[in-house]
C-alpha cells in the first residue's frame, strides 16, 4: 500500500504517503500506531530494500492481519459482485479481476443491464448494486464502467486499482488496467497518445474516462465534447450524430470506448480524438468531489432507423469502388492492319459439261424400184432437230491498243480531203 492513517488514542488521524518512509518522519520515529486507509485494520511500514529483490517503501499488513469486509482491498466480495454481472467478460483470478477484451469494436456485444456503483444501499457495504438503467448497454461496456466508477470512489488509489487486470486479444496473461483504459489524469492520456504516434498500437479497442471540460462547435455546426488537455495535444470526442453528444454536459465525467487516433490539423495542436458511432460508446455520470457521491451511470439513445440509414449510406458511398471486370465483346474482332499469313484457299475449278447426246438413229427404207403405181417415198424429218455440240471456249481476245493519232491525219483547218 502507498498510503495509510494514523491512529492516536482511539482517533483516526491523517493520511501519510509511503514515500515519506525513507526519510524517518516524526511518526515513525515515535511509532505512531498506523491502520489501512480504508478500514480499521492495522498496518506497517517498511523502508526501501535493496539487494536481490529490492522494492520501495511500502505499507504492509501488520502480522496475522486481513482487511476488513467492507475495505476495498478485500476482493472478495467486491469483485465477485462484478464478476457475476459480467455475462463472462470479467473472471476472477486468485485476488484479481481480469476483463477480457475483444479484437474489434464490433464483437463487444449485445446490451444488458447496468451494474450501478453509487450510494451504498442499505445492506449493500460497498455501493455495487445491480439496476437496470435505459438504455442497456453491452456487458464490457457494463463491466468497464462498474470498475472506472469504483476505482473513482477510492480516488484511483495504486493498490486498488492493482487488483483490476485486462487480458488483451489472443493472450492469457493480463496487463495492468491502464493498458485499456486511459484516465483520469493528463499523464494516462498522453500515454495513450505516445502510443498511437510511435509505439505499439492498440490492437484492440481502448477507452478514455475523464471530465468533459468544454463543449464546443466544429465548421459544421456540429457539437464537440472537449477533455482535459494533455501536454502539446488536445482530447476531443466527435459523432456524425448529435443525438449522441447531446445528453452530455461540461462537468461531467465519461467513459469513451472505441478507436481513438490522432489527428493533425492544418493550424493548430494535434488532436487525440474518438468518432462515436454508437449510443453505448458514451457512459456519463455526475461526481461530487466533496460528498464522494455519483449520480446513475447513463448513455445516449440508440440511433434511429433513419440515422442508421444514412450511415450505412455513407459507408457505401466512401467505400472503394472494385475495378469492371472485362466483358468479352461480341462484334468481330478487326483483322491485323499487316500482311495476312494465312494461306490463300485454292480457286474451285467447276467439271466440264458432258457431250451432247448424238441423233438417235433411223433406220433407211428400202428403196423399190419405180413403178407406174408407186410414188417415190420421202424419208420422214426426225422427232427433234439435231443439237450442234458446244463449241469450245475460246480464248478472250485481247483488247485492241488505242489508235495512235498520227499529224497526217489532222489538220487545223479541218479534214483534208
Amino acid at each position: 500500500m502507498d498510503k495509510a492513517r494514523l491512529y492516536e488514542n482511539g482517533d483516526v488521524g491523517p493520511v501519510v504517503f509511503a514515500h515519506q518512509i525513507d526519510d524517518e518522519p516524526w511518526w515513525r520515529r515515535q511509532k505512531t500506531p498506523l491502520i489501512c486507509a480504508f478500514c480499521m485494520t492495522p498496518v506497517v511500514s517498511q523502508r526501501t530494500t535493496v539487494g536481490r529483490a529490492p522494492r520501495g517503501a511500502l505499507f504492509r499488513l501488520a502480522k496475522d492481519q486481513t482487511h476488513g469486509e467492507i475495505c476495498p482491498l478485500n476482493p472478495t466480495e467486491v469483485l465477485q459482485k462484478i464478476a457475476h454481472g459480467s455475462q463472462g467478460v470479467a473472471v476472477i483470478e486468485g485476488d484479481e479481476l481480469h476483463l477480457v477484451l475483444p479484437g474489434d469494436l464490433g464483437q463487444i456485444g449485445t446490451p444488458t443491464s447496468v451494474t450501478e456503483t453509487g450510494p451504498a444501499a442499505p445492506g449493500d457495504r460497498f455501493g455495487v448494486n445491480i439496476s437496470t438503467v435505459r438504455p442497456l448497454l453491452p456487458p464490457l461496456i457494463n463491466s468497464a464502467v462498474v470498475i472506472a466508477r469504483f476505482l473513482q470512489r477510492y480516488d484511483y488509489d495504486a493498490d486498488v486499482v492493482a487488483q483490476f487486470k485486462v487480458r488483451r486479444p489472443g493472450e492469457t496473461r493480463a496487463v495492468g488496467w491502464g493498458e485499456f483504459c486511459h484516465g483520469p489524469g493528463p499523464g494516462d492520456q498522453a500515454r495513450l497518445y505516445a502510443r498511437l504516434t510511435g509505439g505499439r498500437k492498440p490492437g484492440h479497442p481502448v477507452a478514455v474516462y475523464g471530465r468533459i471540460t468544454a463543449v464546443e462547435k466544429d465548421r459544421r455546426n456540429r457539437k464537440v465534447l472537449r477533455l482535459a488537455d494533455g501536454p502539446g495535444f488536445t482530447v476531443r470526442i466527435r459523432s456524425d450524430h448529435n443525438t449522441l453528444l447531446e445528453p452530455l454536459k461540461a462537468g461531467v465525467f465519461v467513459l469513451a470506448v472505441g478507436h481513438w487516433k490522432v489527428w493533425t490539423p492544418p493550424r493548430g495542436r494535434p488532436e487525440l480524438q474518438m468518432y462515436a458511432e454508437e449510443h453505448w460508446q458514451l457512459a456519463h455520470w455526475t461526481y461530487d468531489d466533496a460528498s464522494g457521491r455519483s449520480g446513475p451511470p447513463a448513455c445516449p439513445p440508440p440511433l434511429s432507423l433513419a440515422q442508421r440509414t444514412l450511415r450505412q449510406a455513407r459507408k457505401t458511398a466512401a467505400a472503394p469502388k472494385p475495378a469492371p471486370r472485362s466483358v468479352p465483346s461480341s462484334s468481330p474482332k478487326p483483322h491485323p492492319s499487316g500482311p495476312s499469313t494465312s494461306v490463300a484457299s485454292p480457286p474451285v475449278t467447276l467439271p466440264p459439261l458432258p457431250p451432247a447426246a448424238p441423233p438417235p438413229a433411223v433406220p433407211e427404207q428400202p428403196t423399190l424400184p419405180p413403178g407406174p403405181d408407186t410414188a417415190p417415198v420421202v424419208p420422214a424429218p426426225p422427232a427433234h432437230p439435231p443439237l450442234s455440240p458446244r463449241p469450245p471456249a475460246s480464248p478472250q481476245r485481247p483488247a485492241d491498243p488505242p489508235r495512235r493519232r498520227t499529224r497526217r491525219g489532222w489538220w487545223p483547218f479541218g479534214r483534208r480531203h
